[in-house]
């Protein structure tokens, strides 16, 4: 009678533990989805960023041919230039997240149902640290556009008024 408690107990484990790994690799399946999500949104954003970078590069060749009278604007245009060489390191650093992300799929189901639930955990940390990032990003793109536009205004406005 106890051998047969004792393997209906492994039984039991075996299967409530099977159950337990089946609904970590369907939360994982939704992670990767998610993942696949993000990876497009990054791709999408390093074009717009590559695109900031080259309008960056013509507004400082612009101002050079310029006489600036307003010194606040080079501290702008330094400024700009902080925000973006920071955003290639986080973008960079999103680019080796988002590859080793794609190396965790390897091997997943073979893990401890305790290692598939950490590895769910950590990946949904990181990818709410990228969702966030890339948000931030968005938002210095759009302030140094805004600044952009509001430098070229002043310039523009400071050519007429010499003519």
């Amino acid at each position: 009678m106890r051998t047969l408690t004792c393997i209906f107990a492994f039984a039991f484990l075996f299967i409530s533990c099977d159950d337990q790994k089946k609904q970590l690799a369907e939360k994982f399946d939704k992670l990767q989805t998610q993942h696949d999500s993000i990876a497009q949104v990054h791709s999408e954003f390093k074009s717009v960023h590559t695109a900031m970078l080259q309008k960056h590069q013509e507004f400082k060749s612009r101002l050079e041919g310029m006489e600036v009278q307003d010194s606040t604007i080079f501290e702008d245009v330094a400024k700009h230039e902080a925000i973006l060489v920071e955003h290639d390191a986080l973008l960079e650093g999103h680019d080796e997240i988002i590859s080793a992300h794609k190396e965790l799929k390897k091997g997943f189901g073979e893990k401890s149902a305790a290692e598939m639930e950490a590895q769910l955990s950590q990946m949904m940390e990181t990818h709410e640290k990228l969702m966030e990032e890339h948000s931030d990003m968005e938002k210095d793109h759009e302030m140094m556009q805004k600044e952009h536009e509001t430098i070229m205004a002043k310039l523009d406005s400071t050519q007429i008024d010499a003519s």
